[in-house]
C-alpha cells in the first residue's frame, strides 16, 4: 500500500481550488489501483489543506499521473495553490 500526501497552500479563491481538486479526483479515482482520497483544511491557517489518496502500490500512482489528462487537470490547480506532495509507505 502507498500513500500519497499532499499538502496545499491556497494562494486563489478556495471554491476554485476545491471544484479542480474534485476534478483531479474524479479521474484519479478511475485509475487502476486507486484506493481512496480524502481532503482536509486546517481550521487555524484555512488556506492550507491536506489531501490523502491510498493506492495498492506506488508504481500505479505514478502510472496515474503521467496521463496527459491528469497533467492537464493538475495544470489548472497550480494557477490556485502551492502542492508539495510525496508518496509514503507505512512503518
Amino acid at each position: 500500500m502507498a500513500t500519497m500526501i499532499n499538502r496545499l497552500t491556497v494562494t486563489g479563491d478556495p471554491a476554485e481550488f476545491e471544484r479542480i481538486i474534485a476534478r483531479i479526483t474524479e479521474y484519479m479515482t478511475a485509475q487502476p489501483g486507486f484506493v481512496e482520497h480524502s481532503l482536509m483544511r486546517s481550521l487555524r491557517r484555512p488556506e492550507v489543506y491536506v489531501e490523502m489518496a491510498r493506492w495498492t502500490d506506488a508504481d500505479s500512482h505514478r502510472k496515474a499521473m503521467q496521463g496527459e489528462e491528469f497533467q492537464r487537470r493538475v495544470r489548472e490547480l497550480s494557477s490556485v495553490a502551492q502542492a508539495d506532495p510525496d508518496v509514503f509507505a507505512e512503518v
